[in-house]
């Protein structure tokens, strides 16, 4: 079955890019259980088609990065720490987001990723999702990737996960 050609892309573009913005004008005081998170505010069928161009696709994996730098910078200073990151999946870039965590224990306790039900395995860092999507990474940002493994009553399932931001 033949896919429908995406229309508006320039239009539906602009939007996502523009509403990334807005949800991230200023730095979150709402956490909830220790982070605060934005899901792309763009509809699945359109980011995740496969007749979507791939430079709107680096477009918006390069918003995300820009808003976490962004973001970096208005981090208050107090007595906690908080870590900015975007968070890029592969191959459903839908279920990308920008997450701010408000403390370190929650930032660490996160990436575990540890039971029968999910994985994740670090990627080897010959893999440069940088190179891969042309993407411009400030250098205070970090970068690291993990395999994930999903493994329950629903089906088995395996995707990639790229973290980058603020984990230094």
């Amino acid at each position: 079955m033949r896919e429908k050609k995406v229309r508006g892309i320039k239009q539906k573009t602009e939007n996502m890019v523009k509403r990334i913005k807005e949800n991230t004008a200023v730095f979150p005081t709402d956490f909830y259980n220790g982070y605060w998170h934005m899901h792309l505010p763009v509809h699945q069928g359109f980011i995740s088609s496969d007749q979507t161009p791939r430079k709107v696709k680096q477009l918006c994996m390069q918003t995300l990065i820009e808003r976490v730098a962004y973001l970096k910078d208005l981090k208050p200073y107090d007595q906690v720490e908080y870590r900015v990151v975007a968070s890029i999946d592969f191959p459903s870039l839908w279920n990308s987001q920008i997450i701010v965590f408000k403390g370190n224990e929650h930032f660490q306790d996160f990436f575990i990723r540890e039971d029968e039900d999910q994985k994740w395995i670090p990627l080897p860092e010959t893999r440069n999702v940088r190179a891969e999507w042309n993407l411009d990474v400030p250098e205070d940002l970090s970068i690291s990737g993990f395999k994930e493994i999903i493994d329950d009553e629903e089906g088995y399932y395996e995707n990639e996960i790229w973290f980058i931001g603020d984990s230094k």
